[in-house]
């Protein structure tokens, strides 16, 4: 009989332990889930931001591009092939608009030495 409550006692001591440590493991893993996620929405939101940033650089330069183009009646081959590479990263990151108005205005304008 008193092997029967050592092992009962014993059984239910074990069966306590696993339950507080699969217990202690499931915590810390949703712990570690919600920990992922945040930084998944913070990496998200600094991406986002980093291709706004760019964005407007990128605009920027199409501006200057169209501007100076403006000023010298054209642009020169290196000149245009360098607006196309703007624009391109421009337009890939989503970039439209006024954006795409200031190439196109560039592209129409002639080749010069």
């Amino acid at each position: 009989m008193n092997d029967l409550v050592y092992t009962v006692a014993v059984t239910a001591i074990v069966s306590g332990l696993v339950g507080s440590v699969v217990s202690a493991l499931v915590a810390a893993l949703k712990s570690q889930g919600r920990k992922a996620v945040e930084r998944t929405e913070a990496e998200k939101a600094t991406d986002e931001a980093l291709r706004m940033g760019v964005r407007a650089l990128l605009w920027r330069e199409l501006k200057n591009i169209h501007e100076q183009a403006v000023r010298q009646g054209g642009l020169t081959v290196a000149d245009r092939k360098h607006l196309e590479n703007v624009y391109a990263a421009y337009h890939g990151l989503g970039g439209n608009g006024t954006g795409t108005r200031l190439y196109e205005d560039a592209m129409k304008m002639p080749v010069i030495d």
